[in-house]
């Protein structure tokens, strides 16, 4: 599954990609509000300024994953940590 894929399924209502392998897509300035990715691998991917408002990322894969400016208020993660190193100015408040 590609980023077009991906964003062309979220604009009919698709919410959707649990379980998917979605490493190192370029999803930067994304809206993806309310998406579930639980248990799926967004490892590598460029999330750069994308809605991730009310995502569900519980035991998504995150580890080297682009997360700078996104915006991250009322995302579902299991421990309410994100192991990463590119989070700079990221708004997780509310997580």
């Amino acid at each position: 599954m590609d980023a077009k894929e991906i964003l062309g399924l979220y604009a009919t209502g698709q919410r959707n990609f649990r379980l998917k392998d979605l490493k190192n897509l370029v999803l930067s300035h994304a809206t993806l509000n309310g998406a579930d990715f639980t248990g799926a691998n967004l490892s590598g991917c460029d999330l750069s300024y994308s809605d991730l408002t009310n995502a569900n990322l519980n035991w998504t894969n995150l580890k080297g994953s682009n997360l700078t400016g996104a915006h991250m208020r009322g995302a579902k993660m299991p421990d309410g940590r994100i192991h990463n190193d590119r989070m700079e100015s990221a708004n997780y408040l509310g997580t």
